[in-house]
């Protein structure tokens, strides 16, 4: 026995920055950019925090099933860097909700959801914890270089939950790395500190596009051929695919491949943009409240990112 979940929650950034919003300050159109990304829109932490956004999105979890804060074992939250470096948003959430268990942080960039999902796996699985909060928290809008247009167009802020509990919801799970720190990496060097010849780091994030592209098709697929054939599942057993946001080109060469019909591959990525690890995180709670998933329904959940990691999961809702 593993975990099922229990309840969902999301929380987005309030301001919507358009294609058009973009065009006013850098050369570009909706034309451009919805062509090449599926992308439309995107929300923009203005005066939200991190932890703001996080926290949100865990009381709309908590309000989405009859779990309380108080029966949580453990806190788990994957992002790629927080309102501060220590303490973690793990323990910002924690500390709001009054939870009082272990809490930290993960970053496996875009894949974060699915390994933290792999953790909770391996500790409600072990018998050492009952119930478990994964959250997930992004804010690209700090990360990026508001003058590349090749990347910045791409990002948005959110951050989304999953309150998980013993049961026998997850299917299979798997988890990759094919290691590379150069086709997406989120360092850029200016200058030097007052107290050292060590070049001081400013957080941009700089990705090759076409090499990611193709590292992306390829590892997706190989990922859900792995859970697939872990779950003992077919194509066509899945109802619902749940994929990384990070470019509708990507996600529709996933999906012909897997042979999907568009009414079973889900996105809001027109409106959302790539959201890191949040991504899957808030369309699976977005899709949860329209009702969309039923009982007994095969949702493959599926993400690429920086590391380069990967990673899949069959969820039974």
């Amino acid at each position: 026995m593993s975990f099922k979940i229990l309840g969902t929650g999301s929380k987005l950034a309030e301001k919507s920055v358009t294609n058009d919003d973009l065009a006013k300050i850098m050369e570009t159109s909706d034309e451009w950019i919805r062509t090449r990304t599926g992308i439309g829109s995107r929300h923009v932490s203005t005066t939200e925090t991190a932890s703001f956004l996080a926290i949100e999105a865990t009381k709309n979890a908590f309000g989405n099933c009859s779990v309380k804060p108080s029966d949580i074992d453990c806190v788990i939250c994957a992002t790629m860097r927080g309102d501060t470096f220590t303490p973690s948003v793990a323990c910002a959430v924690a500390e709001a909700l009054g939870i009082n268990a272990p809490a930290y942080d993960v970053n496996a960039a875009c894949t974060g959801m699915i390994y933290a999902f792999d953790i909770a796996d391996s500790y409600i699985k072990s018998g050492k914890y009952d119930n478990i909060l994964v959250v997930t928290v992004e804010q690209m809008s700090k990360l990026i270089d508001w003058t590349d247009r090749a990347s910045c167009v791409l990002f948005g802020d959110g951050a989304g939950a999953a309150v998980l509990g013993k049961g026998d919801g997850l299917m299979a799970i798997n988890i990759s790395c094919a290691p590379s720190t150069t086709m997406i990496h989120g360092e850029s060097f200016s200058g030097t500190s007052v107290f050292s010849e060590l070049p001081e780091v400013k957080p941009v994030l700089h990705m090759q596009g076409q090499e990611v592209y193709k590292f992306a098709v390829s590892a997706m697929m190989a990922e859900i051929d792995k859970v697939l054939a872990e779950a003992k599942l077919e194509k066509s057993d899945i109802d619902y695919f749940l994929p990384h946001q990070a470019n509708i080109r990507i996600i529709e060469g996933a999906a012909k491949r897997l042979g999907l019909s568009k009414d079973r591959v889900l996105t809001n990525i027109e409106t959302c943009g790539n959201m890191s690890a949040t991504s899957i995180s808030v369309l699976l709670d977005e899709y949860n409240r329209k009702n969309t998933f039923k009982k007994g329904d095969k949702l493959l959940l599926v993400a690429f990112g920086a590391g380069m990691t990967s990673g899949a999961c069959v969820i039974e809702w």
